[in-house]
């Protein structure tokens, strides 16, 4: 099997930013979070763009590098005091999972918080799809963040 692998630059991120943060404009939310590692970039990014003070994260562990886990790790907590509307952000939508296990556990919680997702890709055949998503993923995506800071010895 030939797995196409498809690298996201620095410059095509900065303008999906700004389409993106137009998306997510009329949901209006009032805190971030990043979903760890994967939606830390664009979180951050996102949270300027729309000047959003409130950026947290938690973190889902689905990979162990390229190889997926049998199920979602949920690790850390956030503090949505005084949030009425929270963006959860990752760079990929990939199998659904995360979503599927971050959600119901956020509204448990927070069952007064309307929570959305956004994402820079989604693949079509996801659990759940994001609300606001600008691209479908049809080959492994290697973002910048992922590849541009690694070791030398590591590449």
């Amino acid at each position: 099997m030939i797995v196409l692998m498809i690298y996201y630059d620095y410059p095509r991120f900065t303008t999906d930013v700004r389409l993106l943060a137009q998306l997510c404009e009329p949901f209006r939310p009032d805190a971030i979070l990043a979903v760890a590692r994967g939606g830390m970039s664009l979180a951050h990014a996102l949270a300027m763009a729309m000047d959003v003070r409130n950026l947290q994260s938690i973190r889902a562990e689905s990979y162990d590098g390229d190889c997926r886990r049998d199920s979602v790790c949920l690790r850390g907590n956030a503090d949505f005091a005084g949030s009425r509307r929270v963006l959860i952000v990752d760079d990929i939508v990939d199998t659904g999972e995360t979503l599927a296990a971050l959600l119901p556990a956020l509204r448990s919680e927070h069952p007064h918080i309307d929570f959305k997702a956004a994402a820079l890709f989604t693949k079509p055949g996801a659990l759940i799809q994001p609300d606001f998503s600008l691209h479908e993923a049809t080959d492994w995506i290697d973002f910048f963040w992922e590849r541009d800071f690694l070791k030398p010895d590591l590449l």
